[in-house]
């Protein structure tokens, strides 16, 4: 794909999914933890890397599966297990749709989170149960195939004036390549249509 097409893809606006696009995903950026550790002539720069190698990574698993839209078929196909759990995971201030157990190769959704979540977005839960699944299997992909994107840019673990101690990557860079996978995959699906 050129980067032009790249460029397009990254800006369609696509106001039937609600997970956030790439004009929300320096917002995204700056909920981490180590925001403030980033030089502000990188951020730019790294969501982009982010969303790009997301965008990439769909584009792939678009044409290795044939367009497939069931990420449960996709999820099987790939040796991953899909449990169900009837919840509604609340810790904090945060509620969870979902999760990925690398070394369980399974993938839990929280059913009763993702119908508020779908009720919300006027989505059936049967198409919210798959795109939250799609932002999940991109974990996998990380943790399988990519490796991590968090990883990509490390910052400093600690600072102490002149004193830099240890690295550590960025969460939010991993959650900015699962929205652009979701995002890009939903597209393909829609243009293919």
């Amino acid at each position: 794909m050129s980067e032009a097409q790249q460029a397009a893809r990254r800006n369609m606006p696509d106001y039937t999914l609600p997970f956030p696009g790439f004009d929300l995903a320096g917002k995204e950026l700056s909920y981490d933890y180590c925001y403030g550790k980033i030089p502000p002539e990188d951020r730019s720069r790294i969501v982009k890397m982010a969303w790009d190698r997301g965008t990439a990574a769909a584009a792939d698993i678009f044409k290795k599966y044939d367009g497939e839209g069931d990420f449960f078929i996709i999820a099987g196909r790939s040796g991953l297990s899909c449990e169900e759990v009837d919840k509604d995971y609340v810790m904090g201030n945060f509620r969870y749709f979902s999760d990925y157990l690398s070394g369980r190769k399974r993938i839990r959704l929280y059913i009763r989170s993702i119908a508020l979540w779908a009720e919300q977005n006027k989505l059936d839960e049967l198409t919210a149960r798959n795109l939250i699944l799609s932002h999940e299997y991109y974990h996998f992909l990380e943790c399988t195939v990519l490796g991590l994107t968090s990883r990509l840019y490390q910052v400093p673990m600690l600072i102490a004036g002149p004193l830099k101690i240890g690295r550590t990557g960025i969460r939010a860079l991993s959650e900015i390549g699962a929205h652009a996978f979701a995002h890009t995959y939903h597209n393909l699906r829609r243009e293919g249509a």
